[in-house]
Order: C-alpha cells, then sequence, then structure tokens
C-alpha cells in the first residue's frame, strides 16, 4: 500500500551546500497547506504516477510538511503549463521544484488565489532558499538521449550581382544529459543550399562537416550565483572554451549575466583540418529587468563581442506565450545597428518523453536580421546559456501564463476576448490611406501584408518607379504598436550607374512605433504619438502627433482623426509633413469607407474584411491613382 503523506514535526529549512538545489515548504505554503488540505489526502504513489503520466521526468515526491516535489519538464513548452499539472495532480497547495538538466533551477510557488497574479520564484543564491527532497528521481533523464533534427539558415541582402545569398544546412543534433547539470552535444552539418562564396572565415561552406561538439556545464554556488562552463567545438568555425556566472535576484526580475570566452580558429576543408591557437578573448557584462508588464524583458550587454569589436547591445524581448520577438540596437564604435530577433516555436508543440531515445525536430528555431551586413556586434553563440537555463522561471513569465497554469490545473477559464482588428494603412501601421489612427494595434495582434503604391504619388523616385511595400505590424506591447517595413522600387537597380549589370533592386528598410497615450474610446478621444522610419535611410519618414474619436453616425460605427507631422529630425523626405486628417465610416462590419487629407493630397480607401483575418484594401491617392493592398492579422 502506498503510504500517505504525512505532516512530521515543523523542521526550519536549511541552506543547501552543495550544488544539488531542493525545497522544502516555506511558512506561508505550510499555513496554506493546512488550511486546504483534504482530508483524505492523495498518496505519494498516486501524485508519482500522475506526474509521470503526464510525461514529467527526474520526478521525486518526498512527504513532509505539505507536498515536497521536484520534476523536469521537457514535454511542454511553458513552465506555467507543467505547474498547473503538478497543482492538479496533487490536489492542494504546492511548492515544486523545476528541474532542468536534473539540477534543479528554482522553486515555483503557485497561484492559490484567483485574480491574484502573484506567483513566487526562489532560486539556490537565495538566502531562504530550501532544502532538496529526499529519495531518488524517478524516470531519469541520464540514461537518455534526444536526436534533435535542426536547420541553420543564414542570408545576406544587397550584393550587387546577387542581391538575394541564401545558405541552409541540416543539422541532426545529439544530446546527452549524462550527468547532473551537463549536457553534451554532438552535431554533423549537411550542405542543402549555399550561394555564399568561401572565404577565410568559413573556408569549410560547402562540405558536410562536424557541427557542435561540445560539453555544458551548469551548477550553483549556494548564496551566490548559477555557474556554467562549455568547452569544445561551438560550431561557426570556432573551438575553445566559456565561462560564465549570473545571479538572479527578486523572484527573477533582475538577473546579473557575466560571459568570458577565449577560441580560435577551426575548418575542416579539404585540404585537411586548418586551426589557429586560442587567440581571441570575447566577454560581456549584462543586466537584465524585467518590469511587471506582460512578458517583458529589458536587456543591456556592453564588452567585447566576437572579432575584437566593442561596445553596447540593448534589446527589448517580449515572449507571447511560444513566440518570442526582440528588437535591438548596437553600437560597436562608431558603427550604429539595429534588428529583430525571433525565436519560433518548431512543432510537435506536446514534445516526447520518457524514453530513451527522441528523435524529433528541435524545439525552437531562432532568426536575426540586422540592417547592416557586417561581422561586427556578434557574441559567440553555440555556449552555455544562463538565461536559457533559466528561462521562464521567474514572477513575471508566469504571471503572463496564469491563464495556461488554471486551465493545466483544472480550473474554468474565462474564453479570452475576440481580437479587435485595426485597419492598417498603405504605410504599413494602423491607421487609414495614408495618414495615422489615435489608436494602435491590440496587444499581441499582428499583421504581415502586402501594398501596391503607383508610381505617380510613390514617395521615392515618384514619376518614374512603382513602390511596392511589405510590411508587418505588431501589438509589441499594451498600447504600442511597432511595425518593419521593407520598400520595394522595381526597376531601379542600385549603384548602376556604376556598374550597369547590377541586378540589385533598391529595398529600404525600416523601423517604426506608434503609443497611445490615451486610447479612443466611444465619444472619447484618444491621442497617440508616433514615428515612422526611426531607423533606416528616412526616406519615408514622419514625426507626428495625432488625435481621434470614434462615435456612431447613423447606427454605424464611424471614427475621425487629426493630426500634425513634426519636422524633428533630419530626413530625406516625409510622408507626413504639416497637418492631416481622417474620417471613415463602416457600412457593414466587413466593408468600410475613408476620406482623408495626408498632409499634401486628397485620397479615398475602401477596405473589406472577407474572412479567417483576411483584410483587402483600395484606395484611389489623389482620388485619380488606384493603389491596393492585402494583409493577414491573427493574435499572437
Amino acid at each position: 500500500m502506498p503510504r500517505p503523506i504525512r505532516h512530521p514535526s515543523p523542521r526550519i529549512p536549511l541552506l543547501i551546500a552543495t550544488a544539488w538545489a531542493g525545497l522544502v515548504c516555506a511558512p506561508e505554503c505550510r499555513a496554506q497547506s493546512a488550511e486546504a488540505a483534504p482530508a483524505d489526502r492523495r498518496t505519494v504513489g498516486a501524485i508519482e504516477r500522475a506526474l509521470l503520466d503526464a510525461g514529467l521526468e527526474n520526478v521525486t515526491v518526498y512527504p513532509g510538511d505539505g507536498i515536497q516535489i521536484a520534476y523536469e519538464n521537457r514535454r511542454y513548452r511553458r513552465a506555467v503549463d507543467a505547474l498547473g499539472l503538478v497543482r492538479a495532480a496533487t490536489g492542494e497547495p504546492i511548492l515544486v521544484g523545476e528541474r532542468r538538466l536534473g539540477l534543479i533551477a528554482a522553486t515555483l510557488q503557485p497561484l492559490e488565489q484567483p485574480g491574484r497574479e502573484a506567483f513566487r520564484v526562489r532560486y539556490p543564491t537565495d538566502a531562504d532558499f530550501p532544502r532538496s527532497p529526499e529519495g531518488p528521481a524517478r524516470s531519469a533523464t541520464f540514461a537518455r538521449a534526444d536526436l534533435d533534427l535542426g536547420a541553420i539558415v543564414d542570408y545576406r541582402v544587397g550584393q550587387i550581382f546577387d542581391p538575394l545569398q541564401l545558405r541552409a544546412q541540416l543539422e541532426p543534433r545529439l544530446l546527452l544529459n549524462p550527468w547532473t547539470g551537463a549536457r553534451v552535444r554532438l552535431g554533423v552539418l549537411i550542405p542543402l543550399q549555399n550561394d555564399f562564396p568561401a572565404g577565410d572565415l568559413d573556408p569549410d561552406l560547402n562540405r558536410v562537416r562536424p557541427g557542435r561538439a561540445s560539453l555544458d556545464q551548469f551548477g550553483w554556488i549556494p548564496g551566490m550565483a548559477l555557474v556554467s562552463f562549455s568547452g569544445g567545438y561551438f560550431g561557426d568555425n570556432r573551438y575553445g572554451f566559456s565561462a560564465g556566472a549570473a545571479r538572479p535576484l527578486h523572484d527573477g526580475d533582475w538577473l546579473v549575466d557575466f560571459q568570458v570566452d577565449r577560441t580560435g580558429f577551426l575548418a575542416f576543408n579539404e585540404g585537411g583540418t586548418l586551426y589557429s591557437r586560442l587567440d581571441r578573448t570575447s566577454a560581456f557584462a549584462g543586466l537584465t529587468y524585467r518590469p511587471p508588464v506582460a512578458d517583458v524583458s529589458l536587456t543591456v550587454r556592453g564588452g567585447q563581442f566576437l572579432y575584437g569589436d566593442r561596445g553596447l547591445d540593448f534589446e527589448v524581448r517580449r515572449s507571447f506565450d511560444d513566440v518570442d520577438v526582440a528588437y535591438f540596437v548596437q553600437r560597436t564604435g562608431d558603427v550604429p545597428f539595429f534588428g529583430v530577433r525571433f525565436d519560433l516555436p518548431v512543432p510537435p508543440m506536446t514534445r516526447a518523453t520518457g524514453t530513451a531515445l527522441r528523435v524529433q525536430p528541435t524545439p525552437r528555431f531562432a532568426a536575426t536580421f540586422r540592417d547592416k551586413d557586417e561581422p561586427r556586434g556578434r557574441f559567440l553563440e553555440g555556449v552555455a546559456s544562463r538565461t536559457e537555463f533559466l528561462r521562464q522561471l521567474n514572477r513575471t513569465s508566469l504571471a503572463a501564463g496564469a491563464e495556461r497554469y488554471r486551465r493545466a490545473a483544472g480550473e474554468p477559464v474565462a474564453a479570452r476576448a475576440r481580437m479587435t482588428r485595426e485597419w492598417v494603412s498603405f504605410t504599413g501601421m494602423s491607421g487609414f490611406v495614408n495618414t495615422p489612427w489615435a489608436g494602435v494595434v491590440v496587444d499581441r495582434g499582428m499583421e504581415l501584408g502586402y501594398d501596391f503604391v503607383p508610381r505617380k504619388w510613390a514617395y521615392d523616385h515618384r514619376g518614374t518607379h512603382d513602390n511596392q511595400v511589405f510590411y508587418a505590424a505588431l501589438g509589441f506591447l499594451p498600447h504600442v504598436e511597432t511595425a518593419l517595413r521593407w520598400t520595394r522600387i522595381p526597376g531601379h537597380h542600385s549603384f548602376e550607374e556604376i556598374a550597369p549589370d547590377s541586378r540589385l533592386v533598391d529595398m529600404d528598410r525600416m523601423a517604426s512605433a506608434r503609443v497611445a497615450l490615451l486610447e479612443p474610446r466611444e465619444r472619447r478621444p484618444g491621442l497617440a504619438v508616433g514615428i515612422e522610419d526611426a531607423q533606416g535611410t528616412r526616406r519615408f519618414h514622419s514625426t507626428y502627433a495625432v488625435a481621434g474619436v470614434p462615435f456612431g453616425l447613423m447606427g454605424r460605427p464611424a471614427r475621425v482623426s487629426a493630426g500634425y507631422g513634426f519636422r524633428m529630425l533630419e530626413a530625406e523626405r516625409r510622408v507626413l509633413d504639416g497637418a492631416f486628417g481622417a474620417a471613415e465610416i463602416a457600412a457593414q462590419p466587413w466593408l468600410r469607407a475613408q476620406i482623408e487629407y495626408d498632409s499634401e493630397k486628397w485620397n479615398a480607401g475602401l477596405g473589406l474584411k472577407p474572412f479567417a483575418g483576411l483584410q483587402l484594401r483600395a484606395a484611389l491617392l489623389n482620388l485619380e491613382s488606384l493603389s491596393v493592398g492585402a494583409g493577414w492579422s491573427q493574435a499572437l
């Protein structure tokens, strides 16, 4: 018979003295447990079985003050999903420890009062961190292996005679967790397509060659830091070692992170193996802050990059459940960079666990887009990351997933409100035809689309070339809209005056943002400020303030806006330069008509929403030239 969980005499939590961290229930958790524990408590065996059946590994359930549970989650995308399943399995308030690579990374105390988003997180660096649970780990990962099927895709744009170059490689990776805190990775790179010319930095591009072959080791120095070490071949023709230390503070709201690397060159070409001594040092010191707004992190890192340049990297990252989007700016020497980083989930969304060998696609695919293709501002990749080890183990990320936690725990959750889809203008941001609205794309809302602007009223090469606009608008934060836009000038070849055979079609890239200072409501005006082409060549620049109000007209939704485009920054040309205004009426939920003055000319527009997030638009620019576009919107 499985033994029931008992309440022995109270014990004082002890600071752990080894790299194995653990847990006992905190005093407030014990008080909750005494009040909320059911009369017929679930047995250790029943809880253990439920956790194993849910696909959790490295499971330890130890009876004591409250319920003491530790587990590793390699099955579910979010830490809150596993935490909710554990709460459902226990049937009473709990304090649990989540393991990573068999090493307890943090203790988590979940929600117990509806509407209170107050998860608590403790790390082995905290003075009040409880001790480890006793007993072996069930379904241990140390004798298991993963075969991840990954891909590496690189690109280059802007080459005169080859405007778009792609490099795609398949990388099967064998991953092992041989002991606590350790990860061994062995990979092979298989070229699929390569338009890149071989150079001094990567002379073996077209060969089947080793991928990453390295050892990562994580461990805690109790009361001080999470430390990591990596040694081996890290890919990108770099080998050597890397060491780092991080200290999470205040339930993970802050993270101080340091890293130093010493690497050399290593390539596997036809003539044999080429290598250098360990002659290059790179390092950084970083600070991350997570404000209590959505699942956002602000990170600044300064130091020496991989190729010897020095500078700063500032990143704003938002996690939309399974998708991460980060905007970053860098300065190395006198050279500024900006770009966007994506971290995208790869199906299946629920991963296999509990088997001796898992064969499946890599869990996530990372991509980076930069405005300049230069070997500057690059950190060493392929080494142990303390930030990644602690991913989602902070109270901000847990609170952002509170609905997922309650759903996994079996609690009723109200359906998420249907996303309000703002109309996106021909500029690639929400608005009318060319003018902006006083609101923004709803939080977590996204639209991808394309617009065609005829040459007569094109803003770049007007009168000679059409403009083709490709855009991505995103409700990055509540009251904040961001957008990336690429404007192609078909028929105009860059540098053709000095290279008549140039195949490079002129393409402008820009980043934009708008903040709603006061959200417009029915019969209540709203106010927003924004900047378009904030980063880029500023061929399509605007800096503006706009006010607007929605209202009912003959029983139909309508809205009006007015604003002014200011000359605040230097720009090659401006889309909004002076006063502008617009009006709109929705004759049907799927049909609306617009009229506007965009500080230069009058335009009339028509919008259709046929189905499945598709939005079609057409406009007469200056009431004479037809412009058309389409977008697809979706909630993240």
